[in-house]
Formats: C-alpha cells, structure tokens, sequence
C-alpha cells in the first residue's frame, strides 16, 4: 500500500511536469471572464500549479526569487521588503506577505480573495497585528496625453509586454510602448509574463497611445493603465522589463531610463540574470 502511495504521488508529479501542460502554463496566460467561483477555483490551480513549475525549473542566477526575501530598509519604523519572490512559500513572515500584497500588488497570495495573503503563515492573531503604510513616492508629473485614451478590457496575457484587448468590439493586440521583457525560453520570461498578469489579467485598463500608434506586426502600440497605475512604468521599476526607443516614440524614455538603472542598481526582477545586460537601447 505504501508503495502503490509513492507510485500515484509520482505520477502526479510527472502529469504536472509534462511536456504539453508545461508549455501551456509557460508560454502564455489565458484569463477567460466567468463567475467568481470560476475565478476564485482558477486562482488556487494557478498557483499551486505555478509552485509545482517553480521547484521543477532549472536552477538559474535569480536570487531574489529563488530565496526568502530580506528587508531592504526600515522607514518610520515599518519594513521595507523588496517585491521578490512572491510566493507563500517564500514568506518569512505575515507582514511581508501583506506587504507583497497591498504594496507589491501580488494578488496571488490572497488564493480566496479575502484580503488575507497566504493563510498558512498569517492567522487570524498574525493578520491583525500587522499594519503596512504604503510607501510615499514623490508625484510624477504625467504628461497631458495620459488624461486620454481607450478603455479596454483585458482577454489575454501573451507574455510581460504584450496583451489582447476587448475593444469596440473586437479582438485587437497591444503592445506595450518603450518596454521589452524576456521571451520565451529566455531566462525570467515565466516572472515578467506573471507579472504583467497579475497587473492586468481581466482588468478594464485604459490605453494611451504615443505619436506612432501601430507597428509593424499590426499591434496597436500604447501606454497601458490600470486605474491610474502605468503598467509599463511599473515593470520598468520592478525590474521586469527594460527600456527599448521604437522613434518616433519617445514621450516617457527619459523617466523609463533612470528607473531602469535604479532597478538595475537594486538587483530586481529579471535584472540578476543578465538578460539586460546587452546595452541595447533599440529593438
């Protein structure tokens, strides 16, 4: 009996790692719209099975996800934590999960939705004894472009820098404008594609476009906000993306570039693997 018990555990194990669920999980993000039961089911399955893909990938020079996070700094008393890993598994404590959760927006870690990230580690006593404060940043001035734009809903996550879209009422694919992050079969490209999803994925986000609005593959090139959050901005500064200049596109390329550098600086997201480590600047 005990022995029939390893067998099945195995076999299981071994469906999760096949070739064609692998490549379905690692090469795209579907998100379909349905019921809340149906959404809040999907989001246990991801993330026990993006847990499972975690601890059968290669090793690779990923240090902040592949270890427990440390603090970075302590401001006015609170902990700062870095925004990687991101995974309950991970957490060294309930207030950095919380702090993932409220400030790093990983939604992930709260499987049912209830405000409460990764319950394992955060009871009921836990939870309430922790109080996180946003850090303050100081306001970005937005140019008067970004007072415009389309509303979209979000269908599916191609991969960190480009999206489909529900708009007047057809399918139409964004990409993102001066960013890049890996592609597929490159090092981190399975964190920035989940990093984007957990930004966007069914999202109503608004899309703001430069001075060139559709490149070559037939994409629509925008700006990509979720309530007022720039998503492009937000994977610049978290490492997941660096900064690419598509001309005559140029309206944030400066403000990118110095947060590019001090996610460099920090060791974030994909950076200490190398993979923006080429010096382009032009894709």
């Amino acid at each position: 009996m005990q022995f029939r018990l390893v067998l099945l555990l195995t076999t299981a194990i071994f469906c999760v790692g096949c070739g064609a669920f692998e490549t379905e999980i690692s090469t795209e993000v579907a998100v379909q719209v349905g019921t809340e039961v149906a959404e809040q089911v999907g989001t246990v399955v991801v993330d026990q099975v993006a847990t499972v893909m975690a601890e059968k990938q290669p090793a690779v020079a990923i240090d902040p996800s592949s270890t427990p996070s440390k603090p970075q700094t302590e401001v006015e008393g609170q902990t700062i934590y870095d925004c990687s890993p991101k995974y309950c598994k991970d957490m060294t404590s309930c207030e950095e999960a919380v702090y993932k959760l409220t400030v790093c927006g990983f939604g992930r870690l709260d499987a049912n939705n209830d405000g409460v990230p990764c319950e394992s580690i955060c009871t009921a006593s836990a939870f309430a004894a922790v109080s996180i404060i946003p850090p303050t940043r100081a306001p970005v001035a937005e140019p008067a472009p970004d007072s415009d734009g389309e509303l979209a809903l979000v269908t599916r996550v191609i991969d960190g820098d480009t999206i489909d879209v529900r708009l007047d009422g057809k399918t139409e694919r964004i990409r993102y404008l001066q960013i890049n992050t890996p592609e597929r079969s490159a090092p981190c490209y399975r964190e920035s594609t989940e990093m984007n999803a957990d930004l966007v994925a069914g999202q109503t986000v608004r899309l703001v476009p430069d001075k060139e609005l559709i490149d070559p593959y037939n994409r629509l090139l925008r700006y990509v906000y979720v309530g007022e959050v720039l998503v492009n901005r937000v994977l610049v500064e978290g490492g997941w993306a660096e900064v690419v200049l598509y001309p005559p596109n140029d309206m944030r390329y400066d403000e990118f570039v110095r947060l590019e550098a001090e996610a460099a600086a920090a060791g974030r997201g994909c950076h200490p693997t190398g993979i923006f480590d080429d010096g382009s600047t032009t894709r």
